[in-house]
């Protein structure tokens, strides 16, 4: 009887050194659930865990809903444009729809093994199409009436078969041989379709590798919950500008980014600022 007290001892001994050197190695044995907010990236759900005290790896999923607005573009039109296009609006109003959900996997990298700060690399996945514009189409929008005349324009047909192709720059501007005239984005031209409607798409990379510091472990080790925070980018190459399904040509408009779009055309990175509140599983 004493042997067998003796050797169960040994064993819950053993078992527990074993536990303690498995919590310390801190290998693929915990499991974390976060939530948390931030700009860019939205409201943030992601789990990780650690793959030694140095790395941990999350992966989650960015829910940014749908903004719409309404904005106002410039046209690009001289005081002779008049001339042609009668009632040419100075400005069209646009509606604006911001799509930035993302999925992404990120490894954070620990200095040491005690260390809050870390360092993070990875990526994001989402749309290619985070912005969209197109034009409110409201039975007697009077911004449609006149955009049909500046489709016909720009393409030389109806009553402006006869017009030359270059008109000295003294109405629109030069695309692809053609004096033109359009809303001004960045350093594009988005033209009207048939209808006199604008349809606008401004695109990035699908796969967006990320860089960034941050403080906390997102896997907490000493306590069961911790609060993480971080700071990086989003590296999403330079923007494509699509009109009416079809990628425009930089044509040096320097549009000054007075409004959403017209930013973004011209942003090659996403800020990342989230907070988040981890909490360890087991």
């Amino acid at each position: 009887m004493k042997k067998t007290i003796l050797l169960f001892a040994v064993l819950l001994s053993f078992s527990g050194v074993h536990a303690q050197r498995h919590y310390d190695n801190w290998v693929f044995n915990h499991l974390s659930l976060s939530a948390g907010f931030g700009v860019v990236n939205g409201a943030t759900i992601e789990m990780a865990l650690p793959v030694t005290p140095y790395l941990s790896l999350r992966g989650g999923y960015n829910f940014f809903s749908n903004v719409k607005a309404k904005e106002r573009y410039d046209i690009v039109a001289y005081s002779n444009a008049h001339k042609y296009v009668s009632n040419l609006p100075s400005r069209v109003e646009l509606e604006s729809e911001l799509n930035m959900s993302t999925a992404h996997v990120l490894l954070d990298i620990y200095p040491s093994r005690k260390s809050s700060f870390h360092f993070t690399a990875g990526a994001f996945f989402g749309k290619d199409q985070i912005i969209d514009v197109y034009t409110d189409y409201y039975r007697g929008n009077p911004d449609i009436v006149a955009m049909r005349d500046v489709y016909e324009f720009n393409n030389r047909i109806g009553a402006y078969s006869d017009v030359p192709a270059d008109l000295g720059g003294q109405v629109g501007v030069m695309v692809d041989g053609t004096e033109k005239i359009g809303l001004e984005v960045g350093d594009y031209l988005l033209e009207p379709n048939a209808n006199g409607a604008i349809d606008g798409d401004i695109k990035v990379k699908k796969v967006r590798p990320y860089v960034g510091i941050g403080f906390g472990r997102v896997v907490p080790m000493k306590y069961r919950f911790a609060c993480t925070f971080d700071l990086g980018v989003q590296m999403w190459g330079k923007p494509e500008v699509y009109g009416n399904k079809r990628q425009l040509t930089d044509i040096g408009l320097d549009g000054r980014g007075d409004n959403l779009v017209q930013s973004i055309s011209k942003v090659r990175v996403g800020p990342i600022i989230s907070v988040k509140l981890s909490g360890r599983i087991f």
